[in-house]
């Protein structure tokens, strides 16, 4: 079964299913798409106030960041500025989707619970759960809930069920979720990350740049559209501040620094948080991993037992890659507590041998890249050693699938279910597999 173009840019090239989708769209309302991070000792963030004054003792305040409308980053920015501190320090554990309802941990070292509440009514609140004496750190966030409404669904239920059960059950057969990275890690509207940390990899930062000013895609908003469509075909930096939108910040402060130093490409692309530029390289290997895992499912080789050559991981309780791997020497079957894994090429990351290491040369020759170029020595903080990801992962159903009337929708369902992945793993990913959605931004995606 095709998948959409929009797919194809990500590297997302195959379906790990064979069955016709269910269709219909998500997140018509935030509320549509809840996600609630998961720590280490079982704690979800709630979605709203604990019970009585915080406990613990310390100068962390650990609470839990309710956000709708907005991303982390932006919401960060705001609880910084409300407290009067700098963003620093505050602590998350990752980046969650601006078109949902979401609920997430953080730290805060040195305010007390009165400092914080509302702070936008109906798009961003902070609930204080207790005092730490640390900061959280990267290893406690395990997983995510999930809890989805997908709309607009003109199957009858009869035929829904039947669907839904073919689906989960060729998701099993394959040997799990196919653990791609999701459109949101290269955006719908305009996926580019991936193609501007394409360019720092290569060194060619002016194209970086180049690409992330001018590159028009058709599905941003139009006026933006117009302005990058312009700047491409004429490099006319100050007319592209004429015409484009004035939220677009970072757009318009490297356009500035180019107007006063037109040959300083690499000051402009510094312009950006680190994060941000990070992400950039971050987004590349993803789409590499991508396309590596899309050309394994084509040929038919599973997910759930390895091959000569093929890296296998061990897991932890939680699903969790433990940094310990190995090299399959035969054909296995992969027992609990073991993942096949798949290389995020970088300058350590050593790829995979057999018919799996073929592939993997295969999509670098295509793209002219190198594992050694993620020492990205045009701009070395964003080197990246590499590492491996499970190429498929377990998705713990916590309820449904239920049907229910679409109150928004005359004449068509909505199914709801609520559902866990490991942390790192997509929920459009396995959305994907069940809908088959022909036009993504249209269906939520």
């Amino acid at each position: 079964m095709g998948v959409p173009p929009l797919e194809l840019v990500m590297g997302l090239e195959v379906y790990g299913t064979r069955s016709p989708g269910i269709g219909g769209r998500i997140r018509q309302v935030p509320e549509d798409f809840v996600v609630r991070e998961v720590l280490s000792d079982g704690s979800v963030a709630p979605l709203g106030p604990g019970p009585g004054s915080p406990g613990g003792s310390g100068s962390f305040l650990l609470c839990s960041l309710v956000k709708k409308g907005l991303d982390t980053l932006k919401a960060v920015g705001i609880l910084a500025k409300r407290l009067g501190i700098p963003e620093g320090l505050v602590d998350f554990l990752g980046l969650k989707d601006a078109r949902a309802l979401t609920a997430q941990f953080i730290t805060v070292r040195g305010v007390r619970p009165k400092g914080l509440g509302e702070l936008r009514p109906g798009e961003l609140y902070v609930f204080p759960l207790k005092f730490r004496r640390k900061p959280l750190e990267p290893r406690e966030l395990v997983a995510n809930e999930f809890s989805i409404r997908i709309r607009g669904l003109r199957l009858d239920e009869a035929a829904l069920a039947g669907r839904l059960d073919q689906l989960l059950s060729e998701l099993g057969e394959v040997g799990g979720l196919p653990n791609f990275f999701g459109h949101q890690r290269f955006g719908t509207a305009r996926p580019i990350t991936h193609l501007v940390g394409r360019e720092i990899v290569r060194g060619d930062v002016r194209r970086a740049v180049e690409l992330f000013l001018a590159y028009p895609s058709p599905w941003e908003g139009p006026r933006a559209r117009e302005a990058r469509s312009y700047l491409s075909g004429t490099w006319d930096l100050k007319g592209f501040l004429e015409l484009l939108p004035r939220p677009f910040y970072y757009e318009r402060l490297m356009a500035r620094h180019l107007l006063r130093k037109p040959s300083d490409y690499h000051g402009a692309l510094r312009l950006l948080p680190l994060r941000l530029r990070r992400l950039f390289v971050q987004a590349y290997q993803a789409y590499l991993f991508n396309r590596f895992l899309s050309r394994r499912l084509r040929e038919g080789m599973p997910l759930g037992r390895a091959g000569p050559g093929d890296w296998v991981l061990e897991l932890d309780e939680h699903g969790l890659p433990t940094g310990r791997a190995r090299k399959a020497r035969r054909e296995m079957a992969l027992g609990p507590g073991q993942a096949l894994g798949l290389p995020l090429p970088g300058f350590r990351q050593e790829l995979s041998s057999g018919r799996q290491g073929e592939i993997e040369k295969e999509v670098l020759e295509e793209e002219g890249i190198r594992p050694e170029d993620f020492r990205v020595r045009s701009m070395p903080e964003l080197a990246s050693p590499g590492q491996l990801r499970p190429a498929s992962v377990g998705l713990k159903l916590l309820s449904g699938p239920v049907l229910r009337e679409d109150g928004l929708n005359p004449g068509c369902s909505a199914l709801e279910m609520s559902f866990r992945l490991p942390r790192g793993s997509y929920a459009t990913v396995f959305l994907r597999e069940l809908m088959k959605p022909s036009d993504l931004p249209a269906s939520g995606f």
